[in-house]
């Protein structure tokens, strides 16, 4: 069982609150990154993000949203890109990404990594380009 700090405690709480949504997972570093339930990211970003914006304002920090998928493959490609070529080496997901797919996603690189981790048990995460 995962266990939280107070921080993402509270920005989880606060996420709820504002989108009606249970988060999955949050990570918080300079902007605040969650995970969401597929079914349920419709509801987040409704009305144009006005939900997001919300709690942008509210907290000062930038929000992202990346979907829950049932395989890490599927959640690299959805959150990265779909070309995205991956190898699964036991516990090590190496991840070949083109330089346009780098710069797309490179302040979010470290979140995907924890995600990966913590949600999917990849023990390890290596990014090649």
């Amino acid at each position: 069982m995962r266990t939280y700090d107070k921080v993402s405690l509270h920005y989880m709480s606060l996420f709820e609150l504002v989108t009606d949504t249970i988060p999955v997972d949050c990570i918080v570093e300079d902007q605040i990154y969650f995970v969401v339930r597929k079914d349920e990211l419709k509801k987040v970003l409704s009305n144009k993000g006005e939900k997001i914006k919300i709690l942008n304002k509210h907290i000062g920090k930038n929000i992202v949203v990346f979907p829950y998928c049932d395989t890490k493959e599927e959640f690299v490609k959805t959150v990265i890109s779909e070309k995205i070529k991956i190898k699964n080496d036991g516990n090590t997901l190496k991840l070949f990404m083109s330089k346009q797919d780098t710069r797309k996603v490179k302040k979010d690189l470290n979140a995907i990594k924890k995600f990966l981790e913590r949600i999917y048990n990849v023990g390890n995460v290596v990014f090649r380009w």
